[in-house]
């Protein structure tokens, strides 16, 4: 999504047009405007404020996630590579990942709240961290200390809103769009560095179905995309699928920066 700065800008070469564009702009109803941000579509924000308090109020909850991303590669060439994940989350302080990724690599991560473990099933290598939190405080710290974000690491706080909302620059409601077989409103918005747009679903379970993002910040500026399905809220999740179970033979190290790796 451009800016709306910028496309009301642009549309001011003709005067006749840009009075429409201000004006339109000053008076839709739910719609606001600022100088130092853009177009904030209420509509938009409470439609992610709904996403966000339904699944923060979840005990439990479970979804599958195919994604495709850009790797950008020694001569500027963006590749696009996917991967497929299992995540399951357990409120507060639980978390599993089983990922796949098209390239032949797969990784399996285990949080129980006293201890993060990452393996490497395709090198069968892995690496344990102590810590003792809750899962938003230990996303934290991975950020923090280490510079690993996990993936779709901003759906596994317990707070969506509270991890976007604060960057959102610029925001405004698509309107209803059918996402595999499911309505969805559709929203995009910008954020420093970031175009991103989300397709909740409409009705009484909002959750996310699809969730794509322009890296504007960055060279090359990569894509990423991931299609959410095969969503569980609320169901009861037995703790073994949070207890790291590895091989005898797996080899394991010290956990480190994805650099040092």
């Amino acid at each position: 999504m451009k800016k709306a700065v910028q496309k009301c800008s642009s549309v001011k070469k003709r005067l006749a047009t840009a009075l429409v564009c201000t004006l339109a702009t000053l008076t839709a109803p739910g719609l606001s405007w600022s100088q130092d941000q853009g177009l904030m579509d209420e509509k938009a924000l409470t439609s992610l404020k709904q996403m966000s308090d339904y699944l923060a109020g979840a005990s439990a909850l479970s979804f599958r996630s195919s994604t495709f991303f850009d790797i950008i590669d020694k001569d500027g060439i963006k590749i696009k590579s996917g991967r497929q994940s299992d995540v399951i989350i357990k409120r507060p302080d639980k978390l599993y990942i089983n990922a796949n990724a098209d390239d032949g690599s797969a990784a399996t991560i285990w949080y129980d709240g006293e201890k993060l473990t990452y393996w490497r099933r395709d090198t069968n290598e892995a690496m344990s961290l102590d810590f003792k939190g809750t899962t938003d405080a230990m996303l934290d710290h991975l950020v923090e200390e280490y510079d690993i974000q996990l993936p779709l690491t901003d759906l596994l706080y317990s707070s969506v809103n509270k991890m976007v909302s604060d960057n959102i620059v610029s925001a405004k409601y698509i309107g209803v769009r059918t996402v595999g077989g499911v309505p969805t409103h559709q929203l995009s918005m910008e954020s420093a560095g970031a175009d991103w747009q989300i397709w909740i679903e409409a009705d009484s379970t909002p959750v996310p179905r699809r969730y794509a993002i322009d890296l504007t910040g960055q060279e090359h500026q990569p894509q990423f995309l991931a299609i959410l399905d095969n969503w569980s809220i609320g169901r009861e999740v037995d703790d073994y699928y949070f207890t790291a179970a590895l091989p005898d033979s797996t080899k394991t190290t010290a956990f480190k920066k994805p650099e040092a790796q």
